[in-house]
């Protein structure tokens, strides 16, 4: 797969924008999809970016690489799943207003990770997708008992599955060859402080903007619920309440500018 081929010559310190078009180059759709990105009004540059190597140039790897990861997802969840009730479109929404929120989080306190932290939200629930795409059944299970007795859904999957959608979507991961804190983060978005040392600080600002995105409507997380923030994991990420909410303001308007993320087809 071009994603996990794309994420292991990252890696490696010797790798060339000419290598990353390589790569890509290997799947014209995606080149399109991420020139498309690149070049949409989100980004505006002022001149046109026509290939995979000077994205790479202006953009950096990881940014190309977030940029690749965002639009194979898409591309992904354009098919919808069997349940009606799991709604694709608002759920790419949530998605994104997740990883803008998360991102958000990090540039405050920790900017190094900030790249980073965009994936972990863009993923925090891809395995609903891939249980809506895979495994139908547990998916209608799991929303009859959202419906039913109006829970969060990880509190439906804990009642009737072996194992749940932060499991699932980690090991999704794992195949891609993301990094392993990315993997982690992921894994524990909802546990966070349960996280590996290195992945902490990303499950929790995942897990913080997965909630403030349900509350201020962006797209729908499959249930219609909001979880409980604690205590402990806002004190692990040490903002204070303006903060937030300037965050959250600023997230705003990226996300209401960011439709090109919702047409990339």
């Amino acid at each position: 797969m071009v994603v996990a081929k794309l994420t292991r010559i990252i890696s490696n310190p010797k790798t060339t924008a000419s290598d990353i078009n390589t790569v890509l180059s290997a799947d014209p759709g995606l080149v399109a999809k991420i020139l498309k990105l690149v070049n949409s009004s989100y980004y505006g540059f002022s001149r046109r970016i026509t290939t995979i190597t000077n994205a790479v140039v202006i953009l950096g790897f990881s940014q190309v690489r977030n940029l690749a990861i965002s639009a194979f997802v898409f591309d992904a969840f354009a098919d919808s799943g069997k349940d009606s009730r799991f709604d694709v479109n608002g759920f790419w929404k949530h998605s994104i207003g997740t990883a803008f929120i998360s991102s958000g989080i990090t540039r405050k306190l920790a900017p190094k990770i900030a790249e980073n932290a965009f994936i972990c939200g863009l993923l925090h629930d891809l395995g609903k997708f891939i249980m809506a795409q895979n495994a139908s059944n547990h998916m209608s299970l799991v929303l009859d008992t959202v419906y039913e007795k109006d829970i969060l859904f990880c509190q439906a999957e804990a009642e009737q599955l072996d194992y749940n959608h932060a499991i699932l979507g980690a090991a999704a991961m794992e195949k891609w060859n993301l990094p392993e804190v990315l993997v982690e983060a992921v894994r524990h978005h909802h546990a966070p402080l349960e996280a590996p040392d290195n992945s902490r600080m990303l499950a929790c600002a995942a897990n913080i903007a997965d909630i403030a995105a349900r509350a201020f409507l962006m797209g729908s997380s499959g249930d219609r619920r909001i979880p409980i923030l604690t205590r402990e994991v806002w004190n692990q990420i040490g903002l204070n309440w303006p903060e937030m909410e300037a965050i959250v303001r600023g997230v705003a308007t990226e996300y209401a500018e960011s439709n090109a993320l919702f047409s990339i087809k």
